[in-house]
């Protein structure tokens, strides 16, 4: 069985002109972030693996996360591929997972990761917003040959 979260990046700032790679969280971010992760840190102290797109958006989301539960980073790790916004890049990424993982978090971005959810669920589900994550289930053993899982949501207003 294979276990994925969905963890869209908190809410960033507009307030800087920086490229969009460089956007960094809101105040309102870092908050969310740390409510989510403090309030989910039984559920987020069972996944092996931490993976973030290098936008610093995504990667703060993902320290704090880390920090937050582990009191470490030793668990995350920063790939490239997950810069992205297009939901088959991502789902790509996924099938190509090692599968001495089986619990994985992957920290991004919308519209992809709402879109490659709704494609890897057995129902559509909600959208991601910031700071928002999805867990699919898997029956199978290898992310190669994942299909169809079951989902749940968290939303910061839950």
């Amino acid at each position: 069985m294979k276990k994925l979260v969905f963890l869209r990046h908190a809410k960033s700032s507009w307030d800087y002109h920086v490229e969009d790679c460089d956007r960094p969280l809101s105040i309102r971010g870092i908050n969310d972030i740390n409510r989510i992760s403090l309030r989910n840190i039984n559920f987020f102290e069972k996944f092996q693996i931490f993976l973030t797109s290098p936008a610093n958006r995504a990667f703060h989301t993902a320290t704090i996360l880390t920090r937050n539960v582990f009191n470490t980073h030793k668990n995350l790790r920063v790939i490239e591929e997950l810069y992205s916004f297009n939901y088959k890049n991502v789902i790509d990424y996924i099938y190509k997972l090692d599968n001495k993982y089986s619990n994985v978090v992957l920290v991004g971005h919308n519209p992809a990761f709402s879109i490659a959810a709704e494609h890897l669920s057995e129902i559509p589900p909600p959208e991601l917003k910031t700071s928002d994550w999805i867990m699919l289930e898997f029956k199978q053993n290898y992310w190669s040959k994942i299909k169809l899982g079951s989902y749940t949501y968290e939303s910061k207003k839950s």
